[in-house]
């Protein structure tokens, strides 16, 4: 089974191509500690504007037997657009398995 799957790569060059697999292999590493029989999806979409800088959309998406979670973020870096996903990945990852603490009030704890 693939792990990580990749989208829209033509549009990048050999050195962006080879960024986005070292930040992602290394990044879905952290993510699968949690998640078993997971695997990837990494969408990029190279937003050419006028001049000489282009935008990166990243979009990222994890399936797992009993789940699909989603992150993404726009950049005009590269590597930090990559990071910044990951980032909101991870973020979801732990919304979905942290059990809501409850904080209950000064006043009920003194009783």
């Amino acid at each position: 089974m693939v792990e990580i799957n990749y989208k829209r790569l033509d549009k990048l060059d050999d050195f962006e191509i080879a960024l986005v697999h070292k930040i992602s292999e290394r990044e879905f590493g952290k993510v699968k500690r949690n998640l078993a029989n997971a695997s990837l999806v990494v969408d990029i979409k190279k937003i050419n504007r006028e001049g000489r800088r282009a935008a990166y959309e990243v979009k990222a998406r994890v399936d797992a037997p009993s789940l699909v979670l989603h992150g993404e973020h726009t950049d005009w870096e590269l590597q930090r657009a990559l990071h910044r996903t990951f980032d909101n990945l991870k973020n979801e990852i732990e919304r979905k398995f942290n059990k809501k603490k409850v904080k209950w009030p000064k006043r009920l704890i003194r009783e």
